[in-house]
């Protein structure tokens, strides 16, 4: 068989190195190389990608879970270098968003941590990532979640994202039977910023705004946390079809090591050295229109007061400590008619006590 020998022109005239290298020649001049060469992404063998992933740091939640398709595995790894070169920025967010298959991203920086709330010291911090999706990608709740901690593992320690949101872009035709021309499609439609509500140790009270085409309700205006503590929910609301609110209040978190946190922190609490007890409760609240069909879900959760030095650090970091005193007015100057029999409501979230004089 006439094999192509390529050896160095130094020994090409040594029999032995002649006869090895047509040796090797036969044996592999004809073997594909691909698996030996994985670091030709666009060419290696599916089953390299995970590890391509891990090595690239860009395994899970840092994008190899949430991408859908094998060529989106394939373009994560491509360009995991330069997400971890930008990483921190809003660049990197919209990026590595796009490469998991959401082309249009919306970033806005420095917003309130409720719709329409009042303005604060630390808003500098906080931002809402807005995503476009396929029509063909169902979004679950699962997967909501999965892109929220994909987004976090890409933001800079400093900021908080207050508000994950995606929308869908699509036109179509309703087709109605020319004999029933009367009957009309009934769609509900129903929006409440922020979902999740995310309530402070102390129970500072969150507004939620509500955008609703239908009068809707919630079946207590005062609920248990039903973690044992005892400790109560309050929802404010009026229910009213249009824009309305929502203000949600609890009872400050006392963890407990014997409260609804032990079977949790069993099993998460020797992985981070906190006490038993120390971890985050949630109630989820049914929303309802007024003939019992369920318009949406509500998600609250409140954060556990934690006070060792890893815990301060990082609530600091994320803007769930409360900081200095504060009283907020959402109508600092109120005007009143002259017959005495008008009511103005008046909104004060405040983390310390207070009274008027």
């Amino acid at each position: 068989m006439d094999k192509r020998c390529v050896i160095a022109s130094a020994i090409s005239d040594n029999a032995l190195a002649r006869a090895f290298s047509e040796l090797v020649a036969e044996r592999w001049d004809d073997r594909d190389l691909t698996p030996l060469l994985p670091y030709l992404v666009d060419s290696c063998t599916p089953a390299v990608l995970p590890y391509l992933a891990d090595q690239f740091d860009v395994a899970g939640l840092q994008g190899f879970a949430v991408a859908e398709t094998e060529a989106q595995q394939r373009d994560l790894i491509k360009r995991s270098i330069a997400l971890h070169k930008y990483l921190g920025t809003p660049w990197a967010i919209r990026e590595a968003c796009r490469t998991v298959g959401f082309p249009v991203v919306l970033l806005e920086e420095g917003v309130t941590a409720t719709p329409d709330g009042p303005a604060d010291p630390d808003d500098w911090a906080r931002f809402r990532v807005l995503v476009e999706g396929d029509t063909t990608r169902y979004i679950t709740a699962e997967a909501a979640c999965r892109l929220r901690r994909f987004v976090e593992s890409y933001k800079n320690e400093r900021s908080h994202l207050v508000d994950l949101g995606f929308w869908h872009t699509f036109s179509d035709r309703l087709l109605r039977e020319e004999s029933a021309p009367h009957e009309e499609l009934e769609v509900l439609h129903l929006s409440m910023v922020p979902n999740p509500v995310i309530l402070t140790p102390k129970g500072t009270a969150v507004t939620v705004a509500v955008e609703a085409n239908a009068p809707w309700a919630i079946g207590a205006t005062s609920c248990d946390w039903g973690d044992g503590s005892g400790d109560r929910l309050t929802l404010d609301f009026t229910g009213e079809a249009g824009s309305s609110r929502l203000v949600v209040t609890s009872d400050p978190y006392v963890a407990s090591p014997t409260g609804w946190g032990r079977a949790y922190s069993a099993a998460y609490g020797p992985a981070y050295h906190l006490p038993e007890g120390l971890y985050d409760r949630e109630l989820r609240v049914d929303i309802l229109t007024t003939d019992g069909r369920r318009f949406g879900r509500l998600t609250i959760r409140q954060r556990a007061g934690r006070n060792n030095a890893y815990s301060r650090a990082y609530s600091n970091a994320y803007n769930l400590f409360d900081h200095a005193p504060y009283v907020r007015v959402d109508a600092p100057d109120i005007a009143l008619g002259a017959s005495g029999e008008e009511s103005v409501e008046v909104q004060v979230s405040s983390n310390t006590a207070w009274k008027i004089e």
